[in-house]
């Protein structure tokens, strides 16, 4: 920093000194008698003249700061501009992925949150692919994995969310509809576990470094009967399970999105009472980034992407 202070320093130095105007006062022993001094209006131009003739000194030192400070918000925002990438982002899952009760056909959180990422001045264009499907659970999203059926495009990824798990709970509650018991949720978690963990598995066998979105789910029974409150305790459970997973990965995130649907409060479901409706897809987009900033996934995307700072 010194270096530059100095070099500065005599270039502006040198500036000046070049452009300087020398004005000599009148030697009355010199002068003759009969031209004592100038009119007004010789010394008014020879003011206009200094005047003009200084110009270029400042002009020159204008030039000289603009070259040397740092460049303005406007400059960095032009250069992040030329330099932005575009993004590859892979959406897995199931009904919230597809964006199902969304009325605005956005393609719920995945539409929301691609054009939330637009705003990142390392990023010039999300491409999305979405490949959630309505009900779909997790040995069903294992087989397709293992068999390749998405291996382009886990390849292709620069960005992978993924809502898993709900429709697994679903079945278990669907298999004994009239006859609930703990210990059928607690089996089918154990074997979650293992099909969630081969299915992350599988993704980085195809892209060791992509980020991971890990989102959670909600009990959408909350808001229909009291007694359904305890499947509260379950689906954490559940939860439990996917920020483990995501914990071992340090290039994956775990959101939490549970607390957003335990009431309709401020009118966040579907009409069908089970699916998020626009409101509550906006507010799991909101969610993912509060947890993209705590697992620094800018920092890992702009990687990612091969975008340079």
């Amino acid at each position: 920093m010194d270096i530059w202070r100095v070099i500065l320093s005599c270039l502006i130095v040198l500036v000046l000194s070049g452009c300087a105007i020398s004005i000599d006062e009148p030697n009355p022993q010199t002068e003759p008698v009969g031209d004592q001094a100038a009119t007004e209006q010789d010394m008014r131009q020879d003011e206009q003249q200094t005047e003009d003739e200084a110009e270029p000194s400042s002009n020159m030192l204008t030039q000289i700061f603009e070259h040397f400070f740092e460049p303005s918000p406007e400059d960095l925002r032009q250069i992040d501009d030329e330099n932005a990438k575009q993004l590859h982002y892979l959406a897995l899952g199931d009904s919230l992925t597809d964006g199902v009760g969304d009325e605005y056909s956005q393609d719920g959180y995945v539409g929301r949150l691609a054009d939330s990422l637009l705003t990142w001045p390392s990023i010039s264009e999300v491409e999305v692919d979405n490949r959630g499907k309505r009900g779909r659970r997790s040995d069903q999203l294992l087989k397709l994995v293992k068999k390749g059926h998405y291996d382009e495009e886990l390849q292709q990824a620069q960005l992978i969310s993924l809502t898993m798990g709900g429709n697994d709970v679903m079945k278990v509650v669907k298999q004994d509809l009239f006859n609930l018991k703990r210990d059928a949720f607690d089996a089918e978690l154990q074997a979650y576990e293992k099909r969630y963990s081969k299915i992350i598995d599988g993704i980085r066998a195809k892209n060791p470094t992509v980020p991971l979105l890990l989102v959670g789910f909600y009990n959408p029974f909350s808001i229909v009967t009291n007694e359904a409150n305890e499947f509260d305790t379950i689906i954490t459970e559940w939860n439990n399970v996917i920020e483990r997973v995501a914990s071992k990965d340090s290039n994956a995130c775990y959101v939490s999105v549970e607390d957003l649907f335990d009431s309709n409060e401020e009118l966040v479901y579907h009409t069908d009472f089970f699916h998020p409706n626009a409101k509550g897809y906006e507010k799991m987009k909101e969610r993912i980034l509060e947890a993209m900033g705590q697992c620094k996934m800018e920092k890992k995307i702009n990687k990612e992407i091969g975008f340079e700072e």
